[in-house]
């Protein structure tokens, strides 16, 4: 919240912060943040099931990110499988290797790993296999014609055949109409994020 331009975008200052490698701390800074509240959460009688925070590129690739998880986990008290680790599919294709390592780490310690914005990146379907992932988020791009165009709602279709045959679970961004989600529904998608459900809001409001 600029005090002279008001709400900025993430959109806007995420870049900069990556580019500064200020993401690495300020990463580090919201993961604990959003496990605290998840628990607060949770003491106070709200039944969250989890709590997905995104991750980025720097960060992922950090020498110290799985030991910095581990760390928040045992500092705030939240459950391994409380925790989603969003990352995209870019992020898991800059480097295989690293990646399948990370996201092996990731899953020895119970943590949930989400591929997002999935079929805008360029990932190989051989490796898509490989990953021990356990989400996969269909980009919006996908949904917002959903109701409208057969091609969309081919590949929406075929997303989430695809990834229950491989045994992960699928959310869909950027429901935006009640259409929408009825169609996912008879799709059998899993879950859904969106403005049909609800914008982003500050804590108080939440």
């Amino acid at each position: 919240n600029h005090p002279t331009r008001g709400m900025l975008s993430p959109g806007l200052f995420v870049p900069i912060i990556e580019d500064t490698g200020l993401i690495v701390p300020i990463g580090q800074w919201v993961l604990e943040e959003a496990c605290r509240k998840f628990m607060e959460w949770r003491e106070q009688g709200i039944a969250l099931q989890r709590i997905a925070v995104n991750v980025s590129a720097r960060q992922f690739r950090n020498d110290d990110f799985l030991s910095v998880v581990k760390d928040i986990i045992f500092r705030t008290g939240i459950r391994p499988e409380q925790l989603e680790l969003e990352l995209t599919e870019s992020i898991l294709m800059e480097d295989v290797e690293l990646a399948m390592e990370t996201l092996r780490g990731l899953r020895a310690a119970g943590v949930k790993t989400a591929i997002d914005d999935f079929g805008t990146g360029y990932s190989s379907l051989n490796y898509l296999k490989q990953f021990p992932v356990d989400t996969l988020k269909i980009d919006r791009s996908f949904i917002h014609e959903l109701t409208n165009s057969s091609d969309d709602a081919a590949i929406v279709q075929g997303i989430i055949s695809m990834a229950h045959h491989l045994g992960l679970s699928v959310v869909a961004e950027g429901v935006e109409t009640h259409e929408q989600h009825q169609r996912l529904l008879s799709y059998h998608c899993d879950g859904f994020q969106g403005f049909g459900l609800a914008r982003p809001m500050p804590l108080a409001e939440l």
